[in-house]
């Protein structure tokens, strides 16, 4: 997948570690308690571990407001700082820490918190902070390669899904979850789902399905796979001699993870729920199928001739449906319709604009509450069906915020 790079034009004081002294090490001193991320710069490369394993590296503000910081400073300085070659950055990579999970998503169990605790609590200023961040990561000169190993989920994929190099493990588990809470996937999530192939991303954003390496590796949201036990030597390779210059970097890079990856044993292609049902999902969330009225009565079809038989795919698609929020089925599939004709910057902005009208709304209140906080599973949808969901109740979600608009400069 490639996306279009932007010219920033950004000046800020640059953070210039000693070259005897990491950055991780300059953080710990900064700091009494362990840091929810750890930046080590290795020769050429600079090295971003999420710390939050408890957590499963779920993202935060201020997670999102320091990575902010790294980009726009360290990673992409502006032209007029003066860098020393000991701190220039050739590429980034970024890496959860705890061996479960890269990262599992936004925090947004505090965001429900903030939103039941207080009227006055301002939602927005997380996902402002977060989308923008979004947006330098995926307008960012120097290469970023990402490692999966473990859960990747919503904001997670956010953070990694832009970068020209995303390396799968056999432990992966990647899946855009946020139907079943009220919400849709956002973090540039319609700058990416809506060009996958054969209905993929229709089909991924609106079911939340959970996708393996198999998976991973045959739609190419990945676009390496790596054993896990070799990712140590990969990064220890990556380090060893990084150009600074990010076209000869980017060969560099792709020449050591095409190595690795012939080396690594593949996963089974017929473990990947995607292959064994590709032409089921093509012919239900392609593009000539626009409405997700007309989704649920193909997969009733679909499910009425698996009655008798094995297969059993139709059936349990069907009742993942039926049970997310109708309104977020309806919005997801209108954002994915629209960001097939939007850049990066456009999708952030209209996404801010659904994610404003969803902290307002009903739904997601209840889906955190009925996922994640009293864990019975149970939400009760407002509305309560797809059909109830007028066009009009659709389109609020996408109108103008006026001068509560994302900026993105």
């Amino acid at each position: 997948m490639q996306y279009s790079r932007f010219a920033r034009s950004i000046s800020s004081s640059l953070y210039k570690p000693s070259s005897q002294q990491s950055l991780r090490n300059q953080v710990r001193m900064m700091s009494t308690t362990e840091p929810a991320i750890l930046v080590e710069q290795r020769k050429n490369l600079l090295v971003v571990e999420l710390n939050r394993p408890k957590a499963l590296n779920s993202l935060t503000t201020d997670m999102c407001k320091e990575m902010r910081s790294l980009l726009i400073n360290k990673i992409n300085p502006p032209a007029s700082a003066n860098v020393k070659k000991e701190d220039a950055v050739g590429a980034f990579l970024m890496k959860g820490r705890g061996g479960k999970a890269f990262c599992a998503g936004g925090d947004v169990k505090t965001i429900w918190q903030g939103l039941m605790t207080s009227p006055d609590y301002e939602a927005d200023k997380f996902f402002r902070t977060e989308y923008y961040m979004n947006y330098l990561l995926g307008t960012s000169n120097a290469p970023q390669i990402s490692i999966w190993d473990g859960i990747v989920m919503g904001g997670g994929v956010g953070i990694s899904i832009f970068g020209e190099f995303r390396v799968a493990t056999e432990k992966a588990l990647f899946a855009m979850p946020e139907t079943a809470i009220g919400l849709f996937p956002d973090v540039g999530g319609s700058a990416w789902l809506p060009h996958l192939q054969d209905g993929y991303g229709a089909y991924i954003g609106l079911t939340g399905s959970r996708l393996g390496p198999a998976d991973l590796v045959h739609t190419n949201i990945a676009t390496h796979f790596v054993q896990s036990d070799k990712i140590a030597d990969l990064e220890r390779d990556i380090e060893a001699n990084l150009p600074l210059d990010p076209a000869e970097s980017r060969r560099y890079i792709k020449d050591i993870l095409d190595r690795y990856q012939s080396i690594s044993t593949k996963p089974d292609p017929a473990t990947s729920q995607i292959l064994r049902n590709k032409e089921a999902i093509q012919r239900i969330f392609g593009e000539d199928v626009t409405s997700v009225e007309q989704m649920l009565q193909l997969l009733t079809e679909e499910a009425a001739r698996e009655v008798g038989t094995e297969q059993q795919w139709a059936t349990k698609t069907l009742h993942t449906l039926q049970k997310m929020s109708p309104t977020s089925l309806k919005i997801t599939l209108a954002q994915l319709q629209r960001g097939r004709a939007l850049d990066l910057q456009e999708c952030l902005k209209m996404e801010f604009r659904m994610m404003v009208r969803c902290m307002a709304n009903h739904d997601f209140k209840e889906g955190i509450r009925a996922v994640l906080v009293d864990k019975d599973n149970a939400p009760r949808w407002q509305p309560a069906t797809v059909d109830a969901v007028t066009p009009e109740q659709l389109e609020t979600y996408f109108q103008p915020l006026g001068d509560q608009e994302l900026i993105i400069s």
